[in-house]
């Protein structure tokens, strides 16, 4: 856009600087303004040009910020903001501490992971039962209803020492892969199993024999498993805190990626250059 139609712009903006214009109605003097320059871009616009329009109309309170300063005028005038509008969802990402609220907020109300699955499925959220756990925790903090009733899942007994012992190759093999309780329970309803426990145990023997499992772990979980692998290999090898500072020293590494390296190698059957 030229410089002459960037000051007729900015004239139709100041006109309305002290009042909220209808945004309809500054868009339709805009486009009367700027008529010559739109007939020269008329293929273009008959390509996108209702898309521009439906920009301008939604930004046109704040367009004039956009455009270049006008030396002649120094009132700094611009027009006000208009107010956020207020959606079922949160427009942004929550942060941490906001979802650690949330779903306080869900469990404290009496709902349990069957009803996460109910509400995701309500809410069009496919299986992600922690998404929806935090949008109902966020709509009940603003006082809302959810639409069902809350039905705390039953008190699920931990694995014995006994049952630990007798399954441990089966959960090395389940928590080594990247898996964790959040597949854990989704496996057990896939598998339908009451005891998230006895399909970690089920997905162990699955993956020591090579299969594929329905629901794959997090790429993230993935990584920090295999570090944890690693790790628990150098300790494994009778090698402590000391002995990771100065391999840290050697490899030119902190220490905490010197373990994890050491492992690496330990379980790749090299020999460290320090013994423990």
């Amino acid at each position: 856009m030229t410089e002459q139609h960037e000051d007729q712009l900015r004239v139709v903006f100041e006109k309305y600087s002290n009042q909220t214009p209808d945004p309809a109605a500054v868009y339709a003097r805009v486009e009367e303004l700027a008529g010559k320059y739109k007939r020269r871009r008329r293929g273009a616009y008959a390509a996108g040009g209702a898309v521009l329009g439906a920009g301008l109309i939604a930004g046109v309170l704040n367009l004039p910020t956009f455009l270049p300063s006008d030396p002649a005028n120094t009132g700094g005038a611009t027009l006000p903001a208009a107010a956020p509008a207020v959606s079922p969802s949160a427009s942004s990402a929550p942060s941490e501490a906001d979802l650690q609220n949330y779903w306080k907020a869900y469990f404290e109300a009496g709902y349990g992971y069957n009803d996460a699955l109910k509400l995701a499925k309500l809410w069009k959220l496919g299986d992600n039962a922690g998404d929806a756990k935090a949008e109902a925790g966020r709509r009940l903090l603003l006082g809302e209803t959810l639409p069902i009733k809350p039905s705390p899942d039953p008190e699920v007994t931990g694995p014995s020492s006994e049952e630990i012992e007798k399954n441990q190759k089966q959960f090395d093999a389940f928590f080594n892969a990247g898996y964790t309780w959040d597949e854990a329970e989704k496996l057990a309803k896939i598998w339908k199993m009451a005891d998230p426990s006895d399909a970690k145990v089920e997905a162990g023997k699955r993956l020591i024999a090579g299969e594929t499992l329905p629901v794959a772990p997090t790429p993230a979980n993935v990584a920090a498993a295999k570090e944890a692998k690693n790790v628990n290999a150098f300790f494994a090898k009778g090698y402590d805190y000391d002995d990771a500072v100065k391999l840290g020293k050697l490899w030119k590494i902190s220490t905490g990626d010197a373990k994890a390296e050491a492992g690496k190698r330990i379980l790749a059957g090299q020999t460290l250059p320090i013994q423990p």
